[in-house]
């Protein structure tokens, strides 16, 4: 700021001083001149980032100072806004009978406590309620259970930042979803979880193939057993003249069959339980989000 724009501000008294520095009528030029540059020094090193000064958002954090008065009796009327203050910071200070050289140390060390103010605001954390449908829901938060309470409805603080918060209840599929926790606000999610499908049981699958497989050693047995003399009843006077026994066991249509139905159904069982595994539900993400700041 040029000491030509000072003079003219040195003119006008501020009752509600636009973000910045400015002065009442009674500042000469030449100590606003130095007061501007003490402010202009100690402003980025007590306030990190600093707040905004000129052309300043909406939603950005501002700082003003009024000071008024005249050589050795200064008055500072600062006046600080931030999107976490519900009305202006105003804080008001003298500092009587002071050099410049005082001043400016009274002036730096308002600066510094209001920049620890901001600081705070900054830091403090932010209030999430968690809601779903169904209730009583299982919830994580960054991969945590958070505390000894942690089903849904939920409230609780959590620090500024991202968040991961993970809602999931049985038969429902898991729904996730990165939260922006901003300080002093109230944060509301709400979770519309979406109904699983019914796992399909594997049991008849394996109990068709368990019988396949026993029809098939069954059947292996008959084939294996056909031609062979039928023990117990092969005495001398069964046995023609070629020492062939006139009883045998006649087996083998029956293992043919007990053994293709065995492979049948061992197929069928194996068919069975691929089906019933691929028609598990998977784990990816599902349910509608409702969310609110307020």
């Amino acid at each position: 700021m040029s000491v030509i724009a000072l003079a003219l501000l040195g003119q006008i008294v501020m009752q509600e001083p636009a973000p910045g520095l400015s002065f009442g009528e009674g500042i000469p030029s030449h100590e606003q001149v130095s007061l501007l540059a003490t402010f202009e020094d100690v402003l980025p090193r007590a306030c990190e980032p600093p707040p905004c000064t000129e052309d300043c958002p909406d939603d950005a954090p501002t700082i003003a100072l009024l000071i008024s008065g005249n050589t050795r009796d200064y008055t500072l009327h600062w006046e600080v806004t931030a999107p976490q203050l519900d009305a202006p910071l105003i804080v008001d200070s003298r500092c009587d009978l002071c050099s410049l050289a005082e001043f400016e140390d009274q002036f730096a060390s308002d600066l510094h406590a209001l920049c620890g103010r901001l600081d705070a605001l900054e830091t403090a954390p932010g209030r999430l309620q968690i809601s779903s449908a169904p209730a009583d829901a299982r919830l994580r938060i960054d991969g945590r259970r958070p505390g000894r309470h942690h089903r849904t409805p939920w409230v609780g603080e959590l620090p500024s930042g991202e968040h991961r918060i993970e809602v999931y209840a049985p038969g429902y599929h898991r729904q996730e979803r990165t939260v922006q926790i901003v300080s002093r606000v109230n944060e509301h999610q709400h979770f519309e979880l979406l109904p699983a499908a019914k796992r399909r049981s594997t049991a008849p699958g394996w109990a068709t193939m368990s019988l396949g497989l026993v029809m098939g050693v069954a059947g292996s047995v008959l084939i294996a057993l056909d031609n062979k003399p039928w023990m117990g009843r092969c005495s001398e006077r069964n046995i023609d003249a070629y020492g062939n026994c006139k009883f045998v066991y006649d087996t083998l249509p029956l293992g043919i069959g007990l053994a293709t139905a065995g492979g049948i159904a061992t197929a069928t069982g194996v068919g069975l339980v691929v089906w019933a595994q691929r028609g598990e539900p998977g784990q990816s993400e599902g349910g509608f989000a409702l969310r609110g700041r307020f």
